[in-house]
C-alpha cells in the first residue's frame, strides 16, 4: 500500500494541467510534422506504404532508385496482369530490404573498425604524452599516474630512466627519484631492479647525512659502505652501469611490445569483417529468410512467364492445324517402331547372312494375286519330298 498521499485535482490544478499541456503539443507547422514524423524510424521494414518515400530519405536512402529497380524488374519480365505486377512490386521490395541489411552488416563492421582505431590514436597519443626528454627534470617531480596499457606504461618507464640517468650522471639524488621507481617497479621480481633501487636508495640517504652532519655522514658511510668512502665510486659506477642495462631492456621490451599490438591491431581489423553479437545474428537470419523469399518470388514469376508463353502460343495458332499436327506427331512417333520391329523392306541389318535376308524378304513381301494362286495349286509327291528335304538345312541355317 502506497503511504503516498492521492492528489486533488481541484480547480486550479486542472487549469495549470491544461496551460502546461498546451506547450508540449509538439510542432505545429507542416514542415515541422514532417521532420518529426520520422523520429521513431529505427529500420523502416514496417513502414506504410505511402511512408516509404519519407522512410527511404530518412534512411539516407534514394527513392529514385528503388523506382528504377522495379522498372528494372518490370523490363527483365515483361509485361503481364495484375498479379505478375503484384509479385514484381513484392520482389523489388525484397531486393530492397536485402541491399538495406546488407548496408546494416556494413556499418556494423565499419562501427567496430573505427573502435579499433580510435584504440590505436588514443595508444598513440597516450605514448606521444608520455614520452619526454632526459632533460626534462622536472618530469621527475611531477606525479604521472600510472597507466592502464602497458605499451604506455613501457614507454614512461623508459623516459623516467633516461631522466634518472641524466640526474645520476650529475650526482644528483633526491627522494622523489626513489619513489617514481618503486611506483613503476611494484609487484615485479627481478635482481637489477632491486639491486637498482637499493644502490638510488644507498646515495640519496648518504645526500642526506651529508646535508645534515658530518658526524651522521660518517656513521652512515661506516654502517653501508663497506670501506668507506674508497666504496663509494665502484657503487656509483654500479648504479650508472644498471641504468644502462635497465635502459637498454626496457627499449628492447617497448619494440617488442609496439610490434606486438600492432599485429594485434591487425587481427582485431580483420575480425571486423565477421563481428559477433546478437544483433549480427539477428541480421544473418534475417538475410537467410530474405533469400528464400527471393528464390520463391522468382520461381512463381518464372512459372507465370511460361505459362504465359505458351496461352500465347496457343491463341496464335489457328484451329484447323491442330489435328494435321497431331497426325504429323503419330507419323514421326510410328517411323521409328516400324524400323525397330523390320516393317520397312528396305531396311536390313548388315551382319545378316544371305540366306537370312532372303527368308526375311520372302517373310515381308506382299504376295502378287497370280503367286497365291499359284501356291494354292497341288504340288506331286516327288515335289513335296524335295520341299521336306530342304526345310531342314534352312531352319538349321534360321536356328544357328
Amino acid at each position: 500500500m502506497s503511504l503516498r498521499k492521492p492528489t486533488c485535482l481541484t480547480p486550479q490544478r486542472l487549469d495549470a494541467a491544461r496551460r502546461n499541456s498546451q506547450r508540449s503539443t509538439g510542432p505545429r507547422s507542416e514542415a515541422g510534422k514532417e521532420r518529426m514524423r520520422m523520429n521513431a524510424l529505427q529500420h523502416g521494414c514496417d513502414a506504410a506504404p505511402e511512408n516509404e518515400a519519407a522512410v527511404m530519405r530518412a534512411l539516407g536512402e534514394d527513392p529514385e532508385r528503388y523506382a528504377a529497380l522495379k522498372r528494372d524488374l518490370m523490363t527483365a519480365y515483361g509485361p503481364g496482369d495484375v498479379l505478375r505486377d503484384q509479385q514484381l512490386e513484392d520482389l523489388a521490395k525484397l531486393y530492397w530490404r536485402r541491399n538495406r541489411i546488407e548496408r546494416m552488416q556494413t556499418g556494423l563492421m565499419r562501427r567496430a573498425l573505427q573502435a579499433v582505431e580510435d584504440r590505436q590514436r588514443e595508444r598513440l597519443k597516450e605514448i606521444a604524452a608520455a614520452t619526454f626528454d632526459p632533460s626534462h627534470a622536472a618530469a621527475m617531480e611531477i606525479d604521472l599516474g600510472e597507466p592502464t596499457d602497458f605499451s604506455v606504461r613501457l614507454r614512461m618507464l623508459l623516459s623516467l630512466l633516461g631522466v634518472l640517468r641524466e640526474q645520476v650522471r650529475q650526482r644528483v639524488f633526491k627522494p622523489r627519484q626513489e619513489h617514481q621507481i618503486e611506483t613503476y617497479y611494484q609487484g615485479e621480481i627481478g635482481w637489477r631492479p632491486a639491486r637498482l633501487r637499493h644502490l638510488l636508495w644507498l646515495f640519496i640517504e648518504r645526500a642526506k647525512a651529508e646535508r645534515r652532519d658530518e658526524q651522521e655522514l660518517h656513521d652512515f658511510m661506516s654502517e653501508y659502505f663497506e670501506g668507506g668512502e674508497a666504496a663509494v665510486e665502484p657503487c656509483y659506477q654500479e648504479l650508472l652501469g644498471l641504468l644502462e642495462e635497465e635502459i637498454a631492456d626496457v627499449e628492447e621490451e617497448f619494440k617488442h611490445e609496439v610490434e606486438a599490438q600492432e599485429e594485434k591491431d591487425a587481427i582485431e581489423r580483420d575480425a571486423c569483417l565477421a563481428p559477433a553479437g546478437e544483433t549480427w545474428q539477428m541480421l544473418l537470419r534475417q538475410e537467410m529468410a530474405l533469400d528464400r523469399s527471393i528464390d520463391r518470388k522468382v520461381k512463381i514469376l518464372l512459372t507465370m512467364r511460361k505459362e504465359h508463353a505458351r496461352l500465347l502460343r496457343e491463341e496464335a495458332s489457328p484451329p484447323g492445324d491442330e489435328p494435321d499436327d497431331r497426325e504429323g506427331r503419330a507419323e514421326r512417333r510410328s517411323a521409328p517402331e516400324s524400323k525397330l520391329v523390320g516393317l520397312d523392306g528396305a531396311e536390313v541389318a548388315p551382319n545378316f547372312s544371305s540366306a537370312d535376308a532372303g527368308l526375311k524378304a520372302s517373310a515381308t513381301q506382299t504376295e502378287s494375286p497370280a503367286e497365291e494362286s499359284a501356291s494354292e495349286t497341288p504340288k506331286t509327291a516327288e515335289q513335296s519330298e524335295n520341299v521336306y528335304e530342304n526345310k531342314e538345312p534352312v531352319a538349321a541355317g534360321v536356328a544357328a
